[in-house]
């Protein structure tokens, strides 16, 4: 087996295969890319509407859980993240969203050289095929990553959008050319019915100079000082000629670098760990979207995706898409979203989802009865739990300011994170989503959907006021599954900053961090497309230092 590379990427999620296939461009160097997980591929993987399966399966999801959190009643918050070539790309929603275009502009007004949307617009670009658009200044025919419109897009998606422009609302048929706000039809990661993962849109087809180390973990970095030149795994070791790059996650990362010895240093010492660079901010600024969800029953239940649950159904979509690639498992659940903006039109400050059909995100546990074998196709939506009918919105606070952390619990590899993501901590969160909540029910009293809607089932019309919202939202609210920030880039002056500005670890030579983990904060929408900006970026400051 070899043991020397020219670049080894740790993590072959959504950065890490990114990197890995644009790296390998240049057949002069020899790449290594190390997941811990499997190849990623399954029917499941591959169907879009199959990730209800994936969602707590330990073959592909981590299924991190937060400590209990005081602001939320102690309850803990489920993390899923995926496990496997592809990473959380094979279970997200599919969204392909890129912020706002003030997102990136304020990463360059922190000091940021390089990271204006101007800047990273050419990397987007870079990265996807939206073939349903005009190539110009904000859309490209040449990337890996296919997107197309939505493709469960419905009557319900169509009175959604005209009860939101009944609200106030403008309609926006494309969210990706720096005007976000409004309500539309977003695009989705998928081609002929497939699920585009970063494993399917970057390594369908293996470069020759690429090694590729499956179900092999890493444990921590090996050092020559302050130089980074290998890695420790559970199946050996490696090493580097060049550099090494951690793509391993918002919680990975930091976990692998205090693992490692990188860190706060009265931290490490707690844990037994000898400090090779003291860096406070590794595993501080924690960012993720709270979403907040609420629910609808509808008149005609049949408007409802969970009747496809019914086990005849459930066999007739299958077979749909295991032979024609056709069918509502051919695309995501989810079709349109409204951005709302509170204080600032530029910069909403919530982004609302809406799927008619209505489920609860909590942790697998495996059951069998004769109710699940009659609602077969529940593993289509929920991995075992059932859906039920109605209209299902889901509030995303886009930009809180409330931050948490992510600790070690021992030196123990194996051992589970402290995830705090500390939700509320600033109060001023709690409030914005109120005012969604309050958003969503006037949207949901307009007549385009009033006429299909029946009750408010979550959290239920009794909930009125402030004080019952904000203890509906300490009840129910989870994660928007966008975890970032907790290595984060940042300027000279800022104590906190874990990476420079080229996402190289401050103060260790051949070190980079490449992943959701590198933002300096949080974006405004869904983030998987802005990770793959940033590993195409990563890859071109690479290439260019390489020749």
């Amino acid at each position: 087996m070899e043991k020397t590379f020219d670049y080894i990427i740790a993590g072959g999620g959504s950065a890490g295969c990114t990197l890995a296939s644009r790296l390998c461009e240049n057949k002069d160097i020899k790449v290594l890319l190390i997941e811990a997980g499997g190849s990623g591929k399954s029917i499941f993987t591959q169907m879009p509407g199959g990730n209800g399966y994936i969602f707590g399966n330990p073959k592909f999801d981590w299924s991190f859980e937060s400590i209990p959190q005081p602001s939320l009643n102690n309850r803990k918050i489920l993390y899923p993240r995926g496990k496997g070539l592809g990473g959380s790309s094979l279970l997200n929603g599919m969204i392909y969203m890129r912020g706002a275009s003030g997102d990136f502009n304020r990463w360059r007004q922190k000091g940021l050289n390089g990271w204006s949307y101007e800047d990273v617009l050419p990397y987007f670009k870079k990265s996807a095929s939206a073939f349903h658009r005009k190539e110009n200044k904000y859309h490209s025919h040449s990337g890996p990553l296919k997107l197309t419109p939505a493709g469960n897009y419905n009557l319900v998606d169509e009175a959604f959008i005209n009860a939101c422009v009944e609200s106030g609302s403008e309609i926006n048929n494309d969210f990706y050319n720096e005007s976000l706000n409004g309500v539309g039809r977003y695009d989705v990661k998928v081609w002929n019915g497939k699920r585009q993962s970063s494993a399917e849109a970057y390594l369908k087809y293996k470069p020759k100079n690429l090694t590729i180390y499956k179900n092999t973990s890493v444990i921590k970095i090996l050092f020559e000082k302050s130089k980074a030149i290998g890695l420790l795994l559970s199946k050996g070791k490696v090493y580097s000629s060049s550099e090494i790059i951690l793509s391993l996650g918002a919680f990975g990362s930091p976990k692998c670098l205090m693992l490692s010895g990188v860190g706060p240093y009265e931290h490490l010492k707690d844990m037994r760990i000898k400090v090779v660079n003291n860096l406070p901010g590794v595993g501080e600024n924690l960012h993720d979207h709270p979403i907040m969800p609420m629910n609808w029953g509808f008149k005609n239940n049949d408007m409802s995706f969970s009747k496809y649950q019914r086990i005849d159904r459930a066999i007739i979509v299958g077979l749909q898409y295991i032979f024609f690639k056709k069918g509502v498992t051919s695309a995501p659940f989810w079709s349109t979203n409204l951005f709302h903006s509170i204080r600032e039109k530029e910069m909403p400050e919530l982004q609302i989802f809406m799927t008619p059909m209505c489920f609860k995100e909590e942790k697998y546990t495996s059951s069998f009865n004769i109710d699940n074998l009659l609602n077969f196709g529940s593993l289509f939506f929920a991995r075992g739990k059932k859906a039920f009918p109605g209209l299902h919105f889901q509030i995303n606070l886009l930009r809180p300011k409330s931050t948490g952390t992510v600790r070690l619990k021992s030196s123990n590899p194996d051992e589970e994170l402290q995830i705090n993501p500390n939700w509320f901590s600033d109060l001023s969160d709690m409030d914005d989503l109120v005012e969604g909540m309050k958003h969503t029910r006037e949207v949901l009293s307009k007549p385009s959907l009033s006429k299909i809607v029946s009750d408010e089932l979550l959290p239920g019309k009794n909930v009125k006021n402030d004080e019952d919202m904000k203890e509906s939202i300490r009840n129910h609210v989870q994660t928007g599954h966008h975890p970032a920030s907790t290595c984060a880039m940042g300027s000279d002056n800022n104590k906190l900053a874990v990476l420079d500005e080229k996402l190289r670890v401050k103060g260790i030579k051949n070190l980079r961090v490449v992943d959701a983990s590198s933002f300096p904060d949080m974006i405004s929408g869904n983030i998987n497309a802005s990770v793959i900006m940033l590993a195409e970026k990563a890859a071109d400051m690479i290439l260019q230092n390489n020749n």
